[in-house]
């Protein structure tokens, strides 16, 4: 009896040990994690976009930018930055298979989303609901960075119903958001310099 107390002790023991170690390379895993060097401020489309709120979730990293006077809860355009250190080490075509399943489940109609030269290029148009009465249009471009993960760009922008968009037909809205937002802000982001880096 005296001995299976003893095993059963040193069992224990080498477990709170195993615990213990992990932890540790847990947190020296979180301490070490690449963070996106990222400034207070962007410029898009001539206008400056200030840096509004941060979060940091371990896996994925999220800086919101807005113009002054909006918050990141209340904006009428946005800028958010997104780092992903990719720990699962998924490719390009696993993510676009994995957003093009989420717009999908989500009942997200009106959307693309490629990849060019290693890069990913996005956009998706939200239709008005309740609780947000306005168009909404994404553009987004994304490559894999090394020693930083996935890094993204997008711009949102939210378009009023006004009387123009009102008196449209559904589909004829869409189209005249592709041409005179989605087309035009993807070809910026098109020729624009992606120029993010990592602090180790």
């Amino acid at each position: 009896m005296k001995q299976l107390l003893q095993w059963i002790v040193k069992q224990k023991s080498a477990v709170q040990k195993i615990i213990f170690f992990s932890t540790a390379l847990l947190l020296t895993a979180c301490a070490t994690s690449p963070q996106l060097s990222v400034e207070q401020q962007i410029q898009h489309n001539d206008k400056t976009y200030y840096l509004a709120s941060q979060q940091d979730l371990g896996t994925i990293a999220r800086y919101v930018y807005v113009p002054k006077g909006e918050t990141a809860e209340q904006w009428h355009s946005a800028i958010e930055l997104l780092q992903d250190r990719n720990w699962q080490q998924r490719t390009l075509e696993e993510r676009i298979a994995l957003r093009k399943r989420v717009y999908r489940n989500t009942g997200v109609e009106h959307f693309d989303i490629y990849s060019k030269k290693n890069e990913l290029f996005a956009f998706v148009i939200y239709d008005p609901t309740e609780q947000n009465p306005d168009w909404q249009v994404n553009v987004a471009r994304g490559k894999e960075i090394p020693f930083c993960g996935f890094v993204q760009y997008q711009y949102s922008v939210k378009i009023a119903k006004d009387r123009k968009l009102m008196n449209m037909k559904h589909n004829r809205v869409i189209r005249y958001l592709k041409k005179y937002v989605v087309d035009k802000e993807m070809q910026k982001l098109n020729n624009g310099h992606f120029t993010w880096s990592c602090n180790p």
